[in-house]
């Protein structure tokens, strides 16, 4: 891209982030303390804009910087980049299922309004939930398909986990097309799954929309080798090799840009 191009760029940004500012001042909390108690108005402006405003404008931010490379990191539902892909399990679900459970892990439970307040009281006084649920992320067009976790302790606040997406091609294999496209296929009949793991360190405001989230912790690769040797230790993977991605991911997280890949080994399913 050219000097002007970036320019371009960076004023619809700063055009965008301006009128998105006064849309929220003006529109949303000037109208909304006219009719309720200046607290109250902070509230709900806050909720407005961190889940309703924001997101949207920020995917509008992402479209015109998006670059020309592999999107080698999953989505947030605003359009941010989020976690790194890190590793590569080739298998049945079933298979998937079982070493995680050998290795101590706990499938997540879906993301309601039960569980997650369910999640919120137990984060709140630090009782254990072990399958407590993840948010959304998004990979090939669509959010996760399945998702495990470690407890750090006994509560929620902290915990070791990765979100899963069937594919039913290897990106070893692959190009900037299997980034890129919409994958839609049925999980339990695919052998690919790609795995994005991080470990959650507390709550805290994601940085641009200021929404209510985990914090996590920014060195992926120790993750991503903390998951290699759990699975390894309880014999639930075979056939390892990493794959040379290219250079490292260019986000928040400290990554060598490394993809763990391996194959699941055949197992009896076990109880969780």
């Amino acid at each position: 891209m050219t000097r002007l191009g970036r320019w371009i760029q960076r004023v619809l940004i700063l055009l965008i982030a301006s009128a998105t500012l006064w849309f929220i001042v003006t529109q949303i909390f000037d109208r909304i303390e006219q009719r309720v108690p200046v607290f109250a108005a902070l509230l709900l402006t806050y909720a407005l804009a961190a889940y309703v405003v924001l997101p949207p404008v920020i995917r509008a931010s992402v479209a015109i910087l998006r670059r020309n490379r592999i999107p080698r990191v999953t989505r947030a539902a605003d359009g941010l980049p989020a976690d790194p892909v890190n590793i590569v399990l080739i298998g049945t679900e079933k298979q998937l299922r079982s070493a995680f459970a050998a290795a101590g892990w706990h499938v997540a439970d879906p993301l309601t309004i039960r569980s997650g307040a369910r999640m919120a009281v137990s984060f709140l006084l630090n009782r254990s939930y072990p399958t407590a649920p993840f948010s959304a992320l998004y990979l090939f067009g669509r959010r996760q398909d399945i998702g495990f976790q470690k407890d750090v302790g006994d509560s929620p606040r902290k915990r070791h986990h990765i979100r899963f997406w069937a594919t039913d091609i290897d990106p070893q294999d692959g190009d900037l097309a299997y980034w890129i496209r919409r994958q839609n296929i049925d999980p339990s009949q695919s052998n690919v799954w790609v795995g994005a793991g991080t470990t959650d360190t507390g709550f805290g405001l994601q940085s641009m929309t200021w929404q209510i989230s985990h914090k996590v912790d920014r060195d992926a690769d120790s993750e991503r080798e903390y998951i290699v040797a759990a699975l390894r230790d309880s014999e639930g993977i075979t056939e390892e090799r990493y794959i040379e991605a290219g250079e490292p991911v260019g986000t928040r997280f400290i990554t060598d840009g490394r993809i763990f890949h391996a194959r699941l080994t055949p197992r009896r399913l076990s109880r969780e």
